[in-house]
């Protein structure tokens, strides 16, 4: 074996290690996760935050509005903005799970690399999203923070500087304009993820795209065509997927009724709520109530 397949044998053993059951394992060094699923699941619905899952073994895919997005063993995928997707792992079982190393983007980090490196920007307007092989420069570094699980003492010192390692590793990669553009003051997608922040605090108040598109210096034509290739979604449709999304979490962790859900994040009417909601999550919301009680 290669010293690139030594180094994902280690890392799967180490996530089978940490990991005692299917699910998403935050470790103790901050922002920085491991993932296992023992089974495929379908269509599962979920917000992307910026981050970079590298894979290890399995398949997934995510479907941000109509654009797909497939990654494997020996991939990443990099997002730039807060994003609502379809995820389904495509690949996964008891003998091999599928599995994954996440890390949440650091703006600070990258604002900070940015500032201290010359980097060529043209004002491109980039898909938040997007999938490349790794290489082993990258693997190198998810290798050395997971080795730092298990020695306190060095993690304090080493980690910040691995995890920024990991940032100027991905802003030299192949996507590194997916992630610099958003985080260069100025550009389209750095107003795009401006917008989204505003709809993601604001999102009960009624959509003005003229106010919307005024507020970020953009025509409505231009901000909604902007908004759409970053987003693969209209203002519109983001904005009603972070009502429906809040509005099932209402629902099923703090027990609102689904009428009070409804008009708590936004809706007048109750009847639209369920049509939208069940057009969603493919139940309604009395439906995803007993489900969960099952």
């Amino acid at each position: 074996m290669t010293d690139f397949d030594d180094k994902i044998a280690f890392l799967k053993n180490k996530v089978q290690e940490i990991v005692p059951s299917p699910m998403i394992f935050n470790t103790n060094i901050n922002g920085f996760s491991v993932a296992l699923k023992t089974a495929p699941q379908f269509n599962q619905h979920c917000f992307y935050k910026p981050m970079v899952i590298l894979v290890l073994q399995g398949k997934k895919q995510a479907v941000v509005g109509n654009d797909k997005f497939v990654y494997s063993e020996k991939q990443f995928i990099v997002t730039s903005v807060d994003i609502p997707a379809l995820g389904s792992v495509l690949q996964a079982s008891p003998e091999k799970p599928f599995m994954t190393l996440i890390l949440e983007l650091d703006k600070d980090i990258i604002y900070q690399l940015l500032n201290e490196q010359k980097y060529l920007f043209h004002d491109n307007v980039y898909r938040c999203m997007g999938v490349a092989d790794v290489d082993d420069a990258l693997l190198d570094a998810f290798y050395r923070l997971m080795l730092l699980l298990d020695n306190p003492e060095k993690q304090k010192f080493m980690a910040n500087m691995i995890i920024k390692e990991i940032h100027y590793l991905l802003l030299t990669s192949s996507l590194g304009d997916i992630i610099q553009a958003v985080n260069t003051k100025g550009s389209r997608n750095y107003q795009i993820a401006n917008a989204i922040l505003w709809l993601k605090q604001n999102y009960k108040q009624p959509l003005n795209m003229e106010i919307l598109a005024k507020q970020f210096n953009m025509s409505v034509p231009s901000f909604y065509r902007n908004f759409n290739k970053v987003t693969s979604l209209s203002p519109l449709q983001y904005q009603k997927k972070l009502r429906l999304y809040e509005a099932k979490r209402l629902i099923l962790e703090e027990n609102f009724y689904v009428a009070n859900a409804a008009y708590e994040v936004g809706y007048e009417s109750a009847s639209q709520f369920n049509r939208e909601y069940k057009r969603m999550f493919g139940e309604s919301p009395k439906a995803s109530i007993k489900n969960i009680q099952s």
